[in-house]
C-alpha cells in the first residue's frame, strides 16, 4: 500500500509539473524572489488573489516547484499567513524509468535459446522488444548509493516467424497451426503487450560518472496479443487472439550503464503460454537501454512555515 501511494504521489508530482512548466515565462519574478529570500508577502502580490478568502501561488525556480497557500486576517483585508509546500529534484534519482529497445526470442528451457522439435513450428527468424516506463519511485538504503526502486511501464514483444506462410489460431483445447500453401505470404508474426511493475534493488555511483548496477523481477499483465500475416502482394490480416498466453507473468531483470546510457537483459522466470495449451516456451530479450528520459521528481512537504505578515502591510 506505502508502495502504492509514492508512485501515486510522484505522479501527480509529475503531472503538476508539466503543467506549470508550460506557464514559466507568466510567472511573477517578484515572487520567485520571495521564496527564494524569505521575503514578507507584499499588499501589490496579495491584491493579485484577495477576491478568494484562501489564495494559493505556484512558482517555479531551480530547485524545483512551490507552492505557497495564504490565508486573510480576522478583518479580510490584509493577508495573514501563508503555508509552504515543495515539490524539489531529487539527487537520489533512480533507472529503473528506462527506454529499452532490442531484440526477443524464447527458449524451451530457462536461459536458453534453443527449442524442441515439437515446437519447431514456432521458430523464429527474428525477434524485437521495446519497453519504456510511465513512473518510477525510489526508496534509498544506504545514502544515495543502494536503494530498491519500482514503478510502472509498458512492454512490448513481436516475434516474426521463419515459417512465413505458417497461420497460428487458438483451437478449441489447445493453440493450433497450419501452413497455407495455396498464398505467397512475406511474413507471419504474433505480438504481445504487457503491463509492466518492476521491483529491484539498484546500486550507483554518481562520483563515477553516473554508473549503475539494476537486478531484480518484474511482474507483467497482459494487456493485448494478436498475430499477423502479410501476403508477397501486401494483403495484411491481423487477429487478436490470447494463443492461451498466460495472463500473469514475471521475469528476472538486469541493467548496467553509464551516465544515463547502458544495456539491459530480460529472461521469463514463468513460460509464455498457458501449461498443456502450447509448447512450453520462456521469453528473452537484451538490447540497448536509455534511462535518462524522464525528470525523477520526489515529493517532500518542507516543515509548514506559518508566518504572520499583518505587521509587514
Amino acid at each position: 500500500m506505502k508502495m502504492s501511494v509514492n508512485i501515486s504521489m510522484v505522479c501527480a508530482a509529475l503531472m503538476a509539473t508539466t503543467m506549470v512548466f508550460a506557464q514559466t515565462e507568466a510567472t511573477d519574478s517578484t515572487l520567485n524572489g520571495k521564496i527564494d529570500d524569505n521575503q514578507p508577502i507584499t499588499q501589490n502580490n496579495y491584491q493579485k488573489s484577495q477576491s478568494d478568502p484562501d489564495w494559493e501561488e505556484v512558482i517555479i525556480n531551480p530547485s524545483g516547484v512551490h507552492f505557497i497557500k495564504g490565508y486573510r486576517s480576522s478583518d479580510g483585508t490584509t493577508p495573514d499567513e501563508k503555508e509552504e509546500y515543495n515539490v524539489t529534484i531529487s539527487s537520489e534519482k533512480t533507472h529503473v524509468g528506462a527506454f529499452d529497445i532490442g531484440a526477443s526470442g524464447y527458449g524451451s528451457k530457462l536461459f536458453s535459446t534453443n527449442i524442441n522439435d515439437s515446437a519447431s513450428y514456432l521458430e523464429l527468424n527474428r525477434g524485437f522488444h521495446i519497453a519504456f516506463n510511465l513512473c518510477e519511485t525510489r526508496l534509498p538504503i544506504a545514502q544515495s548509493h543502494l536503494g530498491i526502486a519500482s514503478g510502472i511501464g509498458i512492454k512490448f514483444d513481436i516475434y516474426s516467424f521463419s515459417n512465413e506462410n505458417m497461420i497460428l489460431n487458438k483451437g478449441n483445447n489447445s493453440l493450433a497451426h497450419h501452413f497455407d500453401t495455396s498464398t505467397d505470404y512475406s511474413k507471419s508474426k504474433m505480438r504481445c503487450s504487457y503491463l509492466t511493475v518492476p521491483l529491484v534493488l539498484e546500486w550507483q555511483q554518481q562520483n563515477y560518472g553516473d554508473f549503475f548496477v539494476i537486478a531484480g523481477v518484474e511482474g507483467n499483465l497482459r494487456i493485448g496479443a494478436s498475430t499477423k500475416t502479410k501476403t508477397a502482394s501486401g494483403n495484411k490480416e491481423k487477429h487478436r487472439t490470447d494463443l492461451y498466453m498466460n495472463r500473469f507473468s514475471y521475469n528476472f531483470v538486469a541493467r548496467v550503464g553509464l551516465k544515463g546510457v547502458g544495456v539491459f537483459v530480460k529472461a521469463n522466470l514463468s513460460p509464455l503460454f498457458r501449461d498443456g495449451k502450447a509448447p512450453e516456451l520462456y521469453p528473452f530479450s537484451a538490447g540497448i537501454c536509455l534511462t535518462d528520459w524522464i525528470p525523477y521528481y520526489k515529493w517532500r512537504q518542507t516543515s509548514v512555515t506559518t508566518t504572520n505578515h499583518s505587521a509587514d502591510i
